[in-house]
C-alpha cells in the first residue's frame, strides 16, 4: 500500500504540452479517501467524460465552463505555480474533473523530481500507463445515485483494474461515495470483485445547500453510514469517513 514507483523519465514533449488547469491551491488536507487528513496541495485540471448528478465539482466538469476558466499550462508553469504556493505538504492530488483523460507524465515527473508524493483521483474509465507511476491511485467508481453505475462503465472499471493490476502498482485504493442503501449495496459488489484492493467508503455531500444545512445532512449521512457498515460482515475491513473538508470548510472551494 503506498509504496512509491520508481520515477519515469521525462518524456519529450512535456516541453510543448498544454493542460486545462481549473485551480492550484493549498496548502490544505486531503480531505477524503486514504489520505484523509494528510496536508496536501491539489491540482484540478478541467475535462471530464462522465456528469454525476451529485457531481460538486462542475467548475471542472462543464465544458462551457473549462473552456471558460481554464488555463492552457505547461507542466513546468504548474510545477512553478505549486512550488509558488505556501509550503507545507508533501503531497500533490491532481484532481479533476477526470485527470486521467490527460496525459500527466510528464508532469508526475516533475512533481516527483521535487521529492514531492503524487496521488490521482479518477473514476476509473480511462487508463493511461502514467497513472501506474504515481504514489497513489485512488479509483473512485460511482455508485447507483451519480446516473453513471451503467453496464458499459462498470466494463471499463474492469478493463481499469486489469490495467493497473497489470502495471504492478501497489498506490490503487478502491473510494465509494455512498448516499443511501442502494449505493452501499452496489459499493460491497465492488469489494466483492476486488478484495485484495483496500476500500474507502465516503459519505456523499448534498450540493445546492447553504452551509449549515450541508454540514448537518453529511453529519447524519456519515452517522447512518458507520452504524451500517459496522454491522455488516462483508464490509467490515472497508474504512468509512466523511468529507473532511466539507466539515472544515463548508461549501468553500479552494480549500
Amino acid at each position: 500500500m503506498g509504496v512509491a514507483a520508481a520515477t519515469p523519465t521525462r518524456p519529450p514533449e512535456t516541453e510543448r504540452l498544454t493542460l486545462p488547469v481549473v485551480e492550484i491551491f493549498g496548502p490544505t488536507v486531503q480531505g477524503e479517501g486514504p489520505e484523509a487528513g494528510v496536508p496536501a496541495h491539489f491540482i484540478r485540471f478541467g475535462a471530464c467524460d462522465w456528469r454525476c448528478t451529485w457531481c460538486d465539482s462542475m467548475h471542472a466538469v462543464d465544458p462551457h465552463e473549462v473552456r471558460a476558466n481554464a488555463e492552457r499550462l505547461t507542466p513546468q508553469q504548474i510545477v512553478g505555480r505549486v512550488r509558488a504556493l505556501e509550503a507545507g505538504p508533501g503531497l500533490v492530488v491532481l484532481s479533476g474533473g477526470n485527470p486521467a483523460l490527460l496525459e500527466l507524465g510528464g508532469l508526475v515527473v516533475e512533481l516527483r523530481s521535487l521529492g514531492m508524493r503524487v496521488a490521482v483521483e479518477t473514476q476509473g474509465s480511462r487508463w493511461k500507463p502514467w497513472l501506474g507511476e504515481v504514489d497513489r491511485l485512488v479509483v473512485s467508481p460511482k455508485p447507483p445515485s451519480s446516473g453513471m453505475a451503467t453496464a458499459r462503465n462498470q466494463d471499463a472499471l474492469r478493463a481499469f483494474m486489469a490495467n493497473a493490476e497489470a502495471a504492478q502498482t501497489s498506490a490503487a485504493v478502491l473510494k465509494i461515495v455512498v448516499f443511501d442503501a442502494a449505493d452501499l449495496d452496489w459499493a460491497a459488489e465492488r469489494h466483492l470483485e476486488y478484495p485484495d484492493v483496500a476500500l474507502y467508503l465516503s459519505a456523499g455531500t448534498d450540493v445546492g445547500l447553504d452551509d449549515g444545512r450541508t454540514v448537518a445532512q453529511l453529519r447524519d449521512r456519515y452517522r447512518w453510514l458507520c452504524e451500517t457498515v459496522a454491522r455488516r460482515s462483508d464490509l467490515s475491513d472497508a474504512r468509512v469517513l466523511p468529507q473532511l473538508h466539507v466539515i472544515a470548510w463548508g461549501t468553500a472551494k479552494g480549500v
